[in-house]
């Protein structure tokens, strides 16, 4: 398959566990919470691994980090549509947690299983990113994780294939699409369609290239 012309890394994030004294939308209430959302941009090149970018660290392993989602990317090309949808000033990278802002890539044309070419890494898209309540406390808006789900605009993990390294601005290229028929936007309908359609979700569980996660977890619970 040949890459969108357009695709290219727009920005890079990288965070670490702080917390914050902050409103929590469903009580209206200030609660204490620790979170690795709030990250830096950085423009200098970065060393990716198996485990991610160098610098950037999960407060929640559990549900974040690991070999299957070493890497979250988001593409900028939805920034306008929430900026409109929200009212609020216009959105910059690392809005949705993101540790890769791109471009001319997106839910509907990212498949299952691609493997994409920065500089000299390769990742391999392994399973839709799932909103949660970070998303609405970062926002202050505790429908938005309903609103992702609606629109599918989710974002998607990574895991590492081969480390190197890479920089803003660097192109992507896609190098591998051995599963177009399982988009990231139709594996993350699938997952929340109801009723559920089970044919078709055993056929998305029987992907090799499919995270642990999704493959054991039978609620699919939110895991940003």
């Amino acid at each position: 398959m040949k890459p969108n012309s357009r695709s290219q890394l727009d920005s890079i994030q990288i965070g670490k566990p702080r917390s914050y004294s902050q409103s929590n939308p469903r009580s209206n209430k200030i609660e204490d919470w620790t979170t690795s959302f709030h990250k830096t941009p950085v423009k200098q090149w970065v060393n990716v691994t198996a485990d991610g970018i160098a610098g950037d660290e999960q407060a929640d392993k559990k549900n974040h980090g690991g070999v299957d989602k070493a890497v979250l990317a988001y593409s900028a090309d939805h920034f306008k549509y929430w900026q409109n949808q929200l009212g609020v000033p216009p959105i910059a990278a690392g809005a949705f947690g993101e540790n890769l802002t791109v471009s001319g890539l997106d839910e509907s044309n990212v498949c299952l299983g691609d493997r994409f070419s920065i500089n000299d890494v390769l990742l391999e898209v392994s399973q839709p990113r799932q909103p949660c309540w970070k998303l609405a406390r970062h926002w202050h808006l505790q429908e938005l994780p309903k609103l992702v789900v609606k629109t599918g605009y989710c974002g998607w993990y990574c895991r590492v294939i081969k480390n190197g390294r890479f920089k803003l601005e660097t192109p992507i290229v896609r190098v591998t699409n051995p599963h177009p028929q399982w988009s990231v936007r139709r594996a993350h309908q699938v997952f929340h369609q109801s009723p559920v359609n089970t044919d078709e979700l055993n056929e998305l569980l029987s992907l090799a290239v499919l995270s642990a996660a999704w493959k054991t977890s039978a609620n699919f619970d939110s895991d940003t």
